[in-house]
């Protein structure tokens, strides 16, 4: 008698032990929590237990639609390390097997973190959409704090979440963490983002993968990202094939690894951006999309190709008001501020670059600029040609519609400089030896109020904000430099007092 059971039926049983381990263990320690989901009787969210409770209706196929849920406390996730096996938390939603079927499964609800956090979520898996959240799909995320996370598994991943679409997440900041997968999509808060909203967002992370990396999102199309600001380290690694050949890493930035038809404004980046081809310090990428009243500062561009300290390659879009101080390096078309400026429509107005360049062909490397197309525009720009050490604003070949200048370093920190350009020093820029080290900077961009206002950590930016750092420059308490440079001129000192006596009377 043959007791031997067909091949067909072992690989069936092996598709769907995940899902009867998920449905036998992962599960069983999830917890409903208190309200009905409501506006006004949200869930409360208190711990993991009630994090898995949403993961398991997500991933099982509800996917809480127009459901309310708020967290109440901080949560300590640093027992998923030892979850399944040691592959740790499993995203809420994604892509799920369900009845031996492959599915994508979306989060739909609006979750408030309400200012607390979620520590130590760990993450180790070798499958895609990975994060707190897998799958976000016309849902929000909003007011919360993710410390610490370690999330890794192939492409589509981020700490919030590695997919997103039509989502808003705003007010979210992530600390601390690690980043890191094999394949494309990978971003400090978001992986692939396509038809969203992201605003006054947060990252602190080190990222690595091979394509498509961002500080804040690695993919954005036909979305708005506004008021986000990041640090950190990326790096584009070099991709081995199955067949031995390798494939240099690329599109990499500081905020936004590949831009297409969106709009960043009032963004920065201080973010090491490291890698192959098409690095930027802010975006690597940028095709038909506008940038704005954003920056790149303090950071370090290293790639080959299109490397730029604001954007690594600009087709078709418009970037305006911005300005780049990064160590930019590259064999060519590397920039100051953009690496390659092609075709029409890609038109820089009102930008400087201080910082300096290195290429390996130096024709085709410029202070500002390292390579324009003719049909590119570049109006009422100026690069320090002292720092750059390039002779031209504009390398390459094509020198039409440039208006470059170059000025010493003590000429950029002079308001009259620009004054011929007509740049708006009333509400756009503003001049002080004690802010950027004296070059000009942008009027209220920069690291976001909830991320260095919030002195106390109480949630709110509030007189005993005041206080605290009132006690901090006076030398009475100690307090650590990224939390309380309001200013963001390296140094704690009055002008933050100011700043942040403005932003309580002000919020």
């Amino acid at each position: 008698m043959n007791t031997s059971i067909p091949r067909c039926c072992l690989l069936m049983l092996a598709a769907l032990l995940p899902v009867l381990a998920a449905a036998q263990g992962y599960y069983d320690a999830s917890k409903k929590p208190d309200g009905d989901g409501t506006a006004r009787s949200p869930y409360q969210i208190a711990t993991l237990h009630n994090l898995l409770w949403i993961a398991q209706q997500v991933n099982g196929g509800i996917d809480l639609a127009d459901t309310y849920l708020v967290q109440t406390q901080d949560i300590d996730c640093s027992p998923t390390r030892q979850w399944d096996g040691g592959h740790g938390w499993a995203a809420i939603g994604g892509m799920q097997t369900v009845n031996g079927m492959v599915k994508k499964m979306a989060f739909r609800g609006h979750y408030d973190g309400q200012g607390h956090a979620i520590n130590q979520l760990y993450v180790n898996r070798p499958t895609d959409f990975q994060g707190l959240f897998g799958y976000v799909y016309g849902g929000s995320v909003r007011g919360l704090r993710l410390n610490g996370a370690h999330i890794e598994c192939t492409e589509n991943l981020g700490v919030l979440t590695g997919y997103a679409f039509e989502e808003e997440v705003t007010d979210c900041h992530v600390a601390q963490s690690m980043v890191k997968g094999s394949g494309i999509y990978l971003g400090g808060l978001m992986g692939y983002q396509s038809y969203g909203t992201t605003r006054d967002c947060t990252v602190d992370a080190a990222i690595s993968g091979y394509d498509y990396l961002g500080g804040i999102v690695s993919w954005c199309v036909e979305g708005t990202v506004s008021r986000c600001h990041a640090t950190g380290k990326i790096a584009s690694i070099t991709k081995t094939e199955t067949d031995g050949t390798q494939q240099v890493g690329r599109l990499a930035g500081g905020l936004v690894g590949y831009l297409s038809n969106a709009h960043v404004d009032s963004c920065s980046s201080s973010v090491e951006v490291v890698g192959g081809n098409q690095m930027g310090g802010l975006v690597g990428v940028a095709v038909k999309s506008v940038i704005a009243h954003s920056y790149a500062a303090g950071n370090r561009v290293k790639g080959i190709t299109y490397v730029g300290g604001l954007v690594g390659k600009n087709e078709e879009t418009a970037v305006n008001d911005c300005f780049a101080r990064s160590t930019v390096e590259g064999e060519s078309s590397v920039g100051g501020l953009i690496g390659s400026l092609d075709y029409s429509g890609s038109d820089v107005a009102r930008c400087y670059a201080a910082g300096q360049v290195t290429a390996t062909n130096a024709a085709i490397a410029g202070g500002l600029v390292g390579n324009k197309s003719y049909t590119a525009t570049v109006k009422s720009c100026y690069y320090d040609k002292e720092i750059s050490q390039q002779a031209e604003g504009v390398g390459g070949f094509a020198h039409n519609d440039c208006q470059c200048e170059a000025k010493t370093t003590a000429q950029m920190k002079v308001q009259d400089t620009y004054a011929a350009a007509h740049w708006d020093f009333a509400r756009v820029w503003a001049i002080d030896a004690a802010v950027n080290e004296g070059y000009p900077h942008l009027v209220g961009v920069g690291p976001t109020v909830q991320r260095h206002g919030d002195i106390d950590g109480d949630g709110m930016v509030n007189v005993s904000d005041v206080t605290v750092l009132i006690n901090c420059v006076l030398g009475s308490a100690s307090y650590s430099l990224n939390v309380s440079d309001i200013d963001g001129d390296g140094t704690v000192n009055v002008s933050d007092v100011t700043a942040l006596i403005n932003l309580v009377l002000n919020p």
